[in-house]
């Protein structure tokens, strides 16, 4: 998919995020140049990957690495002091995967790319009874059934100790060794593959790391990502951000998610707030 008009307005929303998140007296600058930034893009790309220079243009002007650091530890501590909670209600449950897949679903409404204020726990309840109008359960499950190696594409702190108990399910469930695929550097509140190593995602496989720090990077990357998907019986994508990078890349990718915006929603073909799994 590409950039579309009311990307823009949700991209400046980030910067402003951003900007209160990392406690800088520099708004102003930031704003211009995030402004600059976008005026000279190729629209044509998906947001996402728009995304990558404005975020990067965000850290270098606010002088700041990763101005969420702080906010992405709470996230993630705020999940995982509930992680042994949650594993009895998937093993509990009468169908693991689904279950697992909900939950992990449900973590996506932790994302300061398209939201400023969530309730995952909230989310979680919702995610549990919910019936999505996009929900390719049975082909997952044919896809793990005998897989070796799958890859995960994580995408939002505190929404990866979710996605952690999915891979552990998947793990207990069909065996594969799980390979995480985390943002190399600081994106907004995107897990980082040294985040995703402290969560414990090596324990299940391997973790490594994708190019976020400008277009050019990701463009370069393009034939290094299609060797992994080349050598992955099955891969799984978690959040919308993801979507809008990987969509149009390979067919076969699980896409897990929650709906946030009327771009996606048109694109993927489900109602805004709609969770989704979709096999494309």
């Amino acid at each position: 998919m590409r950039t579309e008009l009311e990307c823009i307005p949700c991209a400046l929303r980030q910067t402003i995020r951003s900007i209160r998140f990392s406690g800088s007296r520099r708004g102003e600058a930031v704003m211009r140049r995030a402004l600059r930034v976008l005026l000279e893009a190729d629209w044509s790309v998906p947001p996402m990957a728009l995304g990558f220079d404005l975020f990067a243009a965000i850290r270098e002007e606010l002088g700041v690495d990763d101005p969420y650091k702080r906010e992405k530890e709470r996230l993630n501590a705020l999940v995982a002091e509930r992680a042994g909670e949650l594993r009895r209600v998937i093993w509990g449950s009468s169908d693991p995967l689904d279950t697992a897949v909900r939950l992990s679903i449900a973590g996506n409404i932790m994302d300061y790319g398209s939201h400023g204020e969530f309730d995952v726990w909230e989310a979680a309840r919702s995610a549990l009874k919910a019936e999505p109008p996009i929900y390719e359960i049975e082909a997952l499950r044919e896809a793990l059934s005998g897989a070796k190696r799958v890859l995960l594409f994580l995408d939002n702190a505190g929404e990866a100790v979710l996605d952690l108990l999915l891979a552990e399910t998947i793990k207990r469930l069909y065996g594969p060794e799980i390979i995480a695929v985390a943002r190399e550097q600081p994106m907004i509140n995107d897990v980082t593959v040294e985040e995703a190593r402290t969560l414990g995602f090596e324990g299940l496989g391997e973790v490594r790391g994708m190019p976020s720090g400008g277009l050019g990077e990701w463009l370069g990357f393009r034939d290094t990502l299609e060797k992994w998907l080349d050598e992955a019986d099955a891969a799984l994508s978690k959040g919308q951000g993801n979507y809008e990078l990987l969509s149009g890349l390979r067919r076969g990718i699980f896409f897990l998610f929650t709906v946030k915006c009327p771009v996606v929603a048109r694109s993927v073909g489900a109602p805004e707030g709609s969770p989704v799994l979709a096999r494309i």
